[in-house]
């Protein structure tokens, strides 16, 4: 039986969303990968939903993203997020142009009302956001590919995320380690479809995504400090000559874990950690049992508000819903 989302309810949420392709297939190349964050962006302009990290691989990605429950109050947002959607695509003879909805609502009748209605249900939501995205690249592979049929395997992951500084930068590192943990590049810098690569490179929506990650500050801030979260107290990238000479073997990582020890979380961060797909939700003590007692029909009724902490290093106080005991690191 599938088990039921987590959700945060009313107000902004933050969600490590992933989804991976079918069978696990290597399908996404550049050209596509590009095409997904493309998407990516017009699909969070008209949801409502801030990204704040991602990294697109070739048969899976990663977003985190911030859902903000407060939509649209008035015609003119809406417009605007309409059309941010459409911004630089071919509009389908089925759908209304954003000229053509601004005609429509500046009459104010009963059809424009269900117009409205019809699209502020589709914001805020972090269902429909993933939904939309994914059956749009859907169709727009397939029309590329002359493929039919579903592109993705099973539904996406969700990993409910504290909006608070550690778990979010932590996250985020995760996400943005991807290609180094795939064993593509040293440096995420060099790995051009994540949010680090992008906002290295100058652009702006990424750069944002970090500044909202460390509440605000600026950017030579945040990503002075998340730089640390990614290399460690050295903060150079694990290619850098000098940054290599403290690097842990794999071996001896996988004997400090089998023990009970702990390494440093910029090392650990680079193995597959089952805390960050499946753990339900991440966060403080505190955060956790709030979002328990808000689904408490996702739990059996014997269980208590009692949540597991991470394994493996200091992770400056996070904890899990979910008590995975197998598989842990990979």
């Amino acid at each position: 039986m599938k088990r039921k989302r987590l959700i945060v309810q009313n107000r902004d949420g933050v969600y490590h969303l992933m989804s991976r392709c079918c069978l696990g297939e290597h399908l996404l190349e550049d050209g596509e990968k590009e095409m997904f964050i493309r998407m990516m962006q017009r699909q969070a302009a008209f949801s409502g939903v801030d990204i704040l990290a991602y990294s697109i691989m070739s048969n899976h990605f990663h977003i985190l993203s911030r859902v903000r429950h407060e939509k649209p109050k008035t015609d003119a947002e809406l417009l605007s997020r309409y059309r941010a959607f459409h911004e630089g695509c071919r509009i389908s003879p089925y759908s209304i142009t954003p000229d053509g909805l601004e005609k429509m609502l500046e009459r104010n009748d009963e059809i424009a009302q269900h117009a409205r209605d019809a699209l502020l249900a589709r914001m805020g939501d972090v269902s429909v956001f993933m939904r939309e995205l994914k059956q749009r690249f859907t169709i727009w592979y397939n029309h590329q590919n002359g493929n039919r049929g579903t592109l993705w395997m099973e539904r996406f992951k969700s990993l409910v995320v504290e909006p608070s500084l550690q778990a979010m930068a932590t996250v985020a590192a995760y996400i943005d380690l991807n290609a180094v943990r795939a064993e593509q590049v040293d440096d995420p810098a060099d790995y051009r479809f994540c949010s680090y690569a992008a906002a290295m490179g100058g652009k702006a929506s990424a750069i944002e995504g970090y500044r909202l990650i460390y509440g605000g500050r600026s950017f030579a801030d945040a990503i002075a400090g998340y730089r640390l979260c990614l290399f460690g107290k050295g903060a150079k990238p694990k290619g850098d000559q000098d940054k290599d000479r403290g690097v842990i073997s794999e071996e001896k990582l996988d004997e400090v874990i089998r023990s009970g020890g702990k390494v440093e979380m910029s090392e650990l961060l680079r193995r597959r950690v089952r805390y960050f797909s499946d753990g339900m939700a991440i966060g403080s003590r505190l955060f956790l049992k709030e979002i328990y007692e808000q689904h408490r029909d996702c739990f059996p009724e014997s269980r208590k508000a009692r949540f597991a902490s991470m394994k493996g290093t200091d992770w400056g106080g996070l904890q899990v819903v979910r008590d995975l005991k197998v598989n842990l690191f990979g």
